[in-house]
C-alpha cells in the first residue's frame, strides 16, 4: 500500500488540533535537510486547510454521491500526494495523505476507524490531566503521537 505522509485532525469548526508529518527525518543535523522537512511540513498544513475547504464545498456532497462511499472519501490528489478525508458524526474530520491512490477501500476504513479510535482515547481519557484547559491539549501529548505513528506504521508496512 501507498506510504502515509500525513495525518491530520480538524475540529468542527474547522480549526486544526493534530497535523503530524510522517516522511520527515526531523533528527537530521544537515540545514538543507531541515528545509525540505520544513518545506513538507508546510506543504502537508496547505493540503490539509485545502480538505477543510472540499468539505466545506458543496461538492463534497457529491463526491459522496459518486464515490458511493461509507464515509471514506478521496477528496483530490495534489503534488503526487492523494488526500483521503473522513466526517465523523461529531464534526471531527480526519485527513491523511498518501503516496498513491491504489488503497482498498476496506483498508482506508480501518486506518480512520483506528485514527478515530486513537482520538477518542485520548480525548475521553478521565485520568488525562488538563488542568482546566481545553481538550484539544490532549492531542499534543507523546503518548498520542506514539499511537497514531503506531498506526502509520502498520499500515505503512
Amino acid at each position: 500500500m501507498a506510504p502515509i505522509h500525513f495525518v491530520s485532525l480538524i475540529s468542527r469548526d474547522d480549526k486544526p488540533l493534530y497535523i503530524q508529518s510522517f516522511d520527515a527525518d526531523m533528527e537530521t543535523a544537515d540545514p538543507l535537510k531541515k528545509t525540505e522537512n520544513a518545506n513538507k511540513f508546510l506543504k502537508y498544513n496547505f493540503l490539509s486547510h485545502m480538505a477543510v475547504d472540499v468539505f466545506a464545498s458543496p461538492v463534497s456532497l457529491n463526491l459522496r454521491e459518486q464515490q458511493q462511499s461509507d464515509g471514506v472519501l478521496l477528496l483530490f490528489i495534489q503534488d503526487d500526494v492523494t488526500v483521503y478525508g473522513l466526517e465523523t458524526n461529531n464534526g471531527l474530520k480526519i485527513v491523511v495523505g498518501t503516496s498513491g491512490d491504489d488503497a482498498p477501500s476496506a483498508a482506508l476504513k480501518t486506518l480512520f476507524s483506528n485514527l478515530h479510535k486513537s482520538y477518542l482515547k485520548a480525548i475521553c481519557n478521565p485520568f488525562a490531566d488538563l488542568e482546566g484547559q481545553n481538550s484539544e491539549k490532549a492531542l499534543q501529548s507523546a503518548r498520542f503521537d506514539r499511537n497514531i505513528a503506531q498506526i502509520v506504521e502498520e499500515w505503512n508496512k
